[in-house]
């Protein structure tokens, strides 16, 4: 089969990395598998994984941007010139792209649904979804049936994300923990809560750090790691909190790392203080994977993924004094921070990118059949 993943750009993030992990399993199947996206960090993952990359396309980020169209007759020659037999669709840009080019060329396409997306006029106007739905959790697929109507969707399929855990846990397990710890100015007493995500409001890094201020008042050896690059704004407007705060020795602000398994070597615990529900929560996933005991919030498939509240501690949404508290439990019982941390690694195996692979691939055999 020849598959094209269609999205904006192909720099670090959830979408990104979902691709990339999809991307991987399917060409380990035997597929052929073509990326197309604006160029960024993770393109040469891609093309290491075995996709072909096709990268040379600007990165925009409305569907009625003039670049976005004059892209039109590339894609149509892309699919006629690689005989492309489905299309996937990763973001509401790409999925009206599709939707033009499918007009002149008649191969179906799919799209997943990462996020909840807005009822808006475009969207009510011009659906295109594609043939299906991938819903990545079953929180997403309750989430687009309340926010749109039954015919402006598709048929819905959950199909839960998945990572490679046994890769994921290898680098994990080979890196050097005292060396990174060390690099990072830490020492050996020191308690690492860990921040992994885009630097946006939505992932309420804000709330992370007033929580961990609070909590450190009662427990000195905590210490900060945010993990992570976005919009710059905010970002400095983080960075001055923590100076407000007196907590520049505390708070290590990484930047973008590619090498997740460096942070996660470092942490002592995982934190997604999340404002905005997410449909399933992927870096949580991660940290479940390597044994990070975690603290996430009431917040979308984040309570699913913890299983509500068996794999790991959970605070209500946006509650400074909730999360320095759960930060405290951890912090005061090494024997919490085991289990939740074991319980949390046979969790995650649930999720293995090789059964979303399988699941998707059938999507796509049923859609090429032309099954409902």
């Amino acid at each position: 089969m020849k598959i094209l993943h269609l999205t904006n750009h192909l720099n670090t993030g959830g979408i990104t990395t979902y691709i990339r992990t999809l991307a991987g399993e399917q060409v380990k199947a035997g597929h052929d598998v073509f990326v197309w996206g604006a160029d960024g960090s993770c393109s040469q993952d891609l093309r290491a994984g075995g996709s072909t990359v096709l990268g040379d396309v600007p990165r925009c980020k409305s569907e009625l941007s003039p670049r976005l169209w004059l892209t039109l007759p590339k894609l149509i020659h892309i699919l006629k010139t690689r005989s492309i037999d489905i299309i996937h669709t990763h973001t509401r840009v790409t999925q009206v792209l599709a939707a033009a080019a499918t007009f002149f060329v008649k191969i179906p396409y799919v799209s997943t649904a990462h996020m909840f997306y807005k009822r808006r006029l475009g969207r009510r106007l011009f659906p295109c979804w594609g043939k299906k739905i991938i819903a990545i959790s079953n929180v997403m697929e309750e989430g687009l049936r309340t926010i749109f109507k039954e015919k402006e969707l598709p048929p819905i399929i959950v199909v839960p994300n998945g990572i490679d855990v046994e890769k994921l846990c290898a680098k994990f397990d080979s890196a050097d923990r005292d060396k990174i710890r060390k690099n990072y100015g830490y020492q050996n007493e020191d308690l690492v809560i860990l921040s992994l995500s885009r630097l946006i409001s939505v992932k309420g890094v804000h709330i992370l750090i007033e929580a961990f201020a609070a909590a450190r008042k009662e427990a000195r050896e905590l210490k900060l790691l945010v993990s992570g690059s976005g919009d710059p704004v905010y970002t400095q407007e983080l960075k001055d909190r923590v100076k407000e705060l007196k907590l520049e020795r505390d708070v290590l602000f990484l930047g973008n790392e590619p090498e997740i398994e460096k942070p996660l070597r470092a942490g002592d615990i995982f934190a997604a203080p999340y404002l905005w529900p997410e449909a399933f929560g992927l870096a949580v996933l991660e940290a479940m994977a390597v044994g990070l005991p975690v603290v996430g919030s009431i917040s979308g498939g984040i309570v699913d993924l913890l299983g509500h509240g068996k794999y790991g501690l959970l605070f209500e949404r946006e509650n400074v004094s909730d999360l320095a508290s759960c930060f405290l439990r951890y912090a005061k019982d090494t024997s919490l921070r085991s289990q939740m941390g074991k319980a949390a690694r046979q969790a995650a195996l649930e999720y293995t990118s090789s059964v979303m692979c399988e699941r998707i691939l059938k999507v796509y055999e049923n859609v090429l059949a032309g099954k409902a």
